[in-house]
């Protein structure tokens, strides 16, 4: 991506050069586990999947996949592996399996950045094959001109996983995801029964970091339903 275009995206898309830069990477990436067997043993879920198959505002750090075949981490580790190689200024930060992920972390350098930014990839390994109700979605980005197809959850089941993560975590992107499942399905927000309790600043301030300006009234909004709630 040239400096002009960069600048343009980030007037056009009132977002940071960082998640612009980020998600022209992480298309990259998507395009290349399209490609590969892996791709047909893993589902695209999680708020990356949200904004890149559901058209979503909200940027997001992270690649999040389930298995749903049986999957060798030699098979993780060498696509990894690849991926990295076929891109020049990528490289490995960190490749372990873990007893329930298979997890990478990808550094990434631009010229265009005075800092360093990483993309985190994540694989779920389920004790059973999940019921996700996943269909081949194309995956778009108006920071890209790659639409890789992958499987991705219904809009249902993302609910589903969203409101799990949100049980054992304390994250405002949850919050976020959730009133936008709610718009899409055309059905009234209800907050969960249990919510985590956020400070005003920590909610907006990472709230902020992946939602375009245009969106931070919503922001403010989301906060103060929260407070009633609590």
């Amino acid at each position: 991506m040239e400096h002009e275009q960069l600048t343009n995206l980030i007037g056009k898309l009132k977002i940071s050069a960082d998640q612009i830069l980020r998600e022209e990477s992480e298309m990259i990436f998507l395009r290349a586990l399209a490609s590969d067997k892996l791709g047909a043993k893993t589902v695209f879920y999680g708020g990356t999947a949200m904004r890149l198959a559901y058209d979503s505002p909200r940027f997001s750090e992270d690649i999040d996949l389930i298995a749903i075949k049986p999957l060798d981490f030699s098979e993780f580790k060498k696509f990894i592996k690849k991926t990295a190689e076929n891109n020049q200024s990528w490289s490995i930060k960190d490749i372990k399996n873990k007893r329930q992920t298979m997890f990478a972390l990808i550094l990434i350098k631009d010229s265009k950045l005075k800092h360093n930014f990483s993309i985190k990839i994540e694989i779920h390994k389920p004790a059973k094959k999940p019921k996700l109700d996943q269909s081949l979605l194309l995956i778009k980005s108006p920071i890209s001109v790659l639409e890789p197809l992958l499987l991705v959850p219904s809009i249902d089941k993302l609910k589903e996983l969203k409101l799990k993560a949100l049980a054992g975590r304390r994250k405002a992107r949850d919050i976020f995801d959730l009133w936008y499942i709610a718009r899409l399905l055309r059905q009234p927000f209800l907050f969960p029964a249990k919510l985590p309790k956020y400070s005003k600043r920590e909610f907006t301030n990472e709230l902020k970091v992946f939602l375009p300006k245009n969106y931070y009234p919503i922001i403010n909004e989301l906060y103060e339903q929260i407070s009633k709630t609590n």
